[in-house]
């Protein structure tokens, strides 16, 4: 997904706060197929503010990249020098995210409509099903990333 010309992603936290604070639900239409099959291209999702202490594992969150914003799952957390960063991965992808600072972290999507059929997506069953996904996800990017580690180290010996 490209970032709209003068995309500002500093200005996304903000602005989904400002919304939520007078009871506005941000919506919006995603674009991809990374979260494939919780999320299609064309669907639109409601967002929440949030902050990492308000996040849990197995929630699809927005984050900000260079190109635009993200939606993936949280995965997990990882220790980095100055304290701990947000791994996210798409359910449809292969590899983990580059980890996240927390002041990147936008908000926690909480429904998909699909087909004017709204589902929520912060319930305890959606919640139990979205971890299950986050542990089968991070399993899987850790050995695609251990892979693609020995592989290197056998390109550079040969």
């Amino acid at each position: 997904m490209d970032a709209p010309k003068g995309f500002r992603p500093e200005l996304l936290a903000p602005l989904l706060r400002d919304l939520a604070s007078d009871g506005t639900v941000a919506e919006m239409t995603i674009h991809g197929t990374s979260m494939h099959p919780t999320l299609l291209d064309g669907d639109r999702i409601q967002l929440a503010p949030a902050t990492a202490a308000e996040t849990r594992i197995g929630d699809i969150v927005m984050r900000t990249g260079g190109t635009g914003p993200i939606i993936h799952r949280l995965v997990g957390w990882w220790p980095a020098r100055n304290g701990w960063r947000l791994l996210t991965k798409g359910d449809n992808a292969r590899r983990l995210d580059v980890p996240l600072s927390p002041d990147d972290l936008v908000g926690r999507v909480v429904a998909r409509v699909r087909g004017g059929e709204l589902r929520q997506l912060d319930g305890v069953k959606m919640r139990l099903c979205g971890r299950t996904r986050a542990a089968a996800s991070f399993v899987e990017g850790i050995i695609v990333e251990v892979w693609d580690r020995m592989r290197r180290a056998e390109r550079r010996q040969a």
